[in-house]
């Protein structure tokens, strides 16, 4: 019976022994998952980005980290901030730009507001296109000023570099609001 005794306690401690292995090798497969999971989500993150990057055309902000603000359906071009607007007696309000020269989207979304169709031209818009939607929102009655200041938001926004500013349509003549 002794010797019974003693291959029982051998058992016994034989079978703690494995439940104690099996124990600390789930941890170590369980904390093998996680960092698995943490690298290979932090490495497809830079994969990404460093993607991006080289896909982004050369002397232009990475678009990919600016916001798309309605009603654009591109993001911004340039960096933006939010600053405070002012309003002045005709109706116009500002800052296009905050202090730094990033796009001011409080002055974007006061100006969505209006729905003036210059906000949403895009990127590869040509002059002649700018001037008919600048004169477009003239003529559905958004001041000559507020919508100066809609084109130089715009032009911001997109990109826009013209040879001739197409918002001389504005001053010239060319556009006409009653109301101005």
């Amino acid at each position: 019976m002794g010797s019974y005794t003693l291959r029982g306690q051998q058992n016994g401690f034989a079978l703690s022994e494995i439940v104690i292995a099996a124990a600390a090798c789930l941890i170590v497969v369980l904390v093998g998952l996680a960092l698995h999971r943490r690298f290979h989500h932090t490495s497809a993150g830079a994969q990404h980005s460093a993607t991006a990057s080289a896909a982004a055309p050369a002397n232009n902000h990475n678009t990919n980290e600016y916001a798309t603000l309605a009603p654009a359906t591109v993001p911004s071009k340039t960096p933006e901030c939010s600053h405070k607007l002012t309003f002045s007696s005709n109706g116009n309000s500002g800052p296009v730009t905050c202090a730094n020269g990033d796009l001011n989207t409080a002055e974007w979304t006061s100006l969505a507001a209006l729905e003036p169709t210059v906000l949403t031209l895009g990127y590869t818009a040509t002059a002649v296109q700018v001037q008919a939607a600048l004169c477009a929102d003239v003529r559905a009655n958004v001041s000559n000023a507020t919508e100066g200041t809609a084109y130089q938001i715009a032009s911001l926004y997109y990109g826009w570099q013209f040879a001739a500013n197409p918002g001389t349509v504005l001053t010239n003549g060319t556009c006409v609001n009653t109301d101005d």
